[in-house]
């Protein structure tokens, strides 16, 4: 596991290197595929070690989980930047008819999308409504999405369109709320009463380069959490410490978690 995750963080850091070197040579902006947070991890503390200051993360819409790296020439202004990410990044709106309102998931739109061969890191975020959902796709492929959707059979009555990510109709954010109790505010006890396991196993999670507290890859185990801290596991979901109560009589806090759903 460690070794394939070793050689995943190389491929990342050299797919990087390439893109730096490009923007550089041929004075132009360019972007990575959509990185998830584990990857942008990756991205951002190698961005960090080289001193880069010319770049952004963009998912189409603020808070999007999946992103794209946009690099850009430092004499570019923000305003030039801004008007190229319409030349990045676009969405696939699927508007259902009446009879369909309220019965597609987000399972059911990626289902869709990864019958049509493409690549995981081709797609951004699914923005699902009850009667429509937008998929955040590259430009490039945008195209090739939007037609063969047309042709499955749980589209056939639906509008299919490619739009602008201005235009994204964005949904508020819904959460799973809970408590747990722990002993401390150590991230690896609250990771394994998040995830009802052992102290143990939220450690391997850890040493795993699987947890990220407020998007930055945790390595301690000792590390407190405080409130308003975003915690995400990969492969468990993504976190929001909400409110940390006093310790009760037996010593243990009561934490109130948010889940994003």
């Amino acid at each position: 596991m460690r070794g394939e995750e070793n050689l995943e963080e190389r491929l990342l850091i050299a797919k990087l290197t390439d893109k730096i070197k490009e923007s550089k040579t041929k004075n132009k902006i360019v972007n990575t595929e959509f990185l998830n947070m584990h990857q942008k991890n990756i991205v951002q503390r190698e961005l960090n070690r080289l001193k880069e200051k010319d770049y952004m993360f963009f998912g189409g819409y603020k808070d999007a989980n999946s992103e794209v790296l946009v690099i850009y020439p430092s004499k570019f202004t923000e305003e030039i930047v801004n008007d190229n990410l319409k030349n990045i990044i676009k969405a696939i709106r699927i508007k259902l008819p009446k009879e369909l309102i309220g019965k597609y998931e987000h399972r059911n739109y990626l289902s869709a999308v990864m019958l049509q061969g493409l690549e995981r890191e081709r797609i951004g975020d699914i923005i699902v409504h009850d009667d429509e959902a937008y998929i955040i796709i590259l430009k490039e492929n945008a195209e090739y999405l939007k037609n063969s959707l047309q042709n499955l059979t749980r589209f056939k009555k639906s509008i299919i369109e490619i739009i602008d990510y201005t235009d994204i109709k964005i949904k508020p954010q819904e959460f799973e709320e809970f408590n747990i109790k722990v002993a401390s505010n150590r991230i690896d006890a609250v990771v394994a009463e998040i995830v009802k396991t052992s102290r143990n196993k939220a450690e391997q999670y850890i040493d795993d380069k699987r947890v990220s507290i407020n998007y930055q890859e945790e390595v301690k185990y000792t590390r407190s959490i405080k409130e308003n801290d975003v915690i995400v596991i990969r492969g468990k979901g993504k976190f929001i410490i909400d409110k940390i109560g006093e310790k009760n009589q037996k010593g243990r806090l009561t934490i109130n978690i948010k889940k994003y759903k």
